[in-house]
């Protein structure tokens, strides 16, 4: 194993452990203490991450019909970046890599803004 993979899984562990710290924030119930959106407050309108704390705290507390009712793009990006960590975990242990198309490029992430943009716009009309 390289130095880069090791990295990459520390990063992992870091993200496992933030996600342990989310959930116990949410046991207790310490989101209730947060601020309310400023563009929402402000103008009237859901930003593009209006309810996606919503989504991951009903996502993380295993109730994934109200998070994906919450913020459907949210919830599907939850699911593939959890389906592309466990795959890049499995491929840092095996010598010949498999799925590696799933990972995230430059592409996926102009298509990922573009849907989170019509998304925003559909939300706010409908």
């Amino acid at each position: 194993m390289n130095k880069k993979i090791k990295r990459m899984l520390l990063l992992e562990l870091g993200i496992l452990f933030l996600v342990l710290i989310i959930f116990i924030m949410i046991q207790s119930e310490l989101f209730t203490l947060l601020p309310p959106c400023i563009i929402h407050k402000t103008f009237g309108i859901l930003c593009p991450s209006c309810q996606g704390t919503r989504c991951v705290i009903n996502f993380l507390a295993g109730d994934f019909s109200a998070s994906f009712a919450y913020h459907p793009v949210f919830f599907i990006t939850i699911l593939y970046f959890i389906i592309v960590n466990v795959i890049f975990i499995i491929n840092s242990f095996r010598k010949k890599d498999i799925l590696t198309f799933l990972y995230p490029t430059t592409k996926f992430w102009i298509m990922f803004l573009v849907v989170i943009v019509i998304f925003t716009i559909l939300r706010n009309i409908l």
